[in-house]
C-alpha cells in the first residue's frame, strides 16, 4: 500500500468522521480538510436527493481505518 501523508487537520477529522460515523456538517472549519482526505482517496463528497452533502469513506478509505486510526 502506498504511504499516505495527511495533514494533522485531516488525521484528525478522518478520526472524528470514523467516531461519529459521518456525523459532521461541513462547515469552513473543516472543508480543507475534508479536501485533502478525497485528495488522498480516502473520502469522496455525496450529494443525497435529500439533505446536506457528506463525505464517506470510500473502499481505500475503509480498508486503512486501522492504520490511520493506530
Amino acid at each position: 500500500m502506498e504511504t499516505i501523508t495527511l495533514s494533522e487537520a485531516a488525521l484528525a477529522l478522518f478520526r472524528l468522521h470514523v467516531e461519529r460515523k459521518g456525523r459532521i456538517d461541513i462547515d469552513e472549519s473543516n472543508r480543507e480538510a475534508y479536501r485533502d482526505l478525497e485528495r488522498a482517496g480516502l473520502m469522496l463528497l455525496g450529494r443525497p436527493f435529500v439533505g446536506e452533502p457528506r463525505y464517506h469513506l470510500t473502499r481505500d478509505g475503509f480498508e486503512r481505518k486501522a492504520e490511520l486510526l493506530g
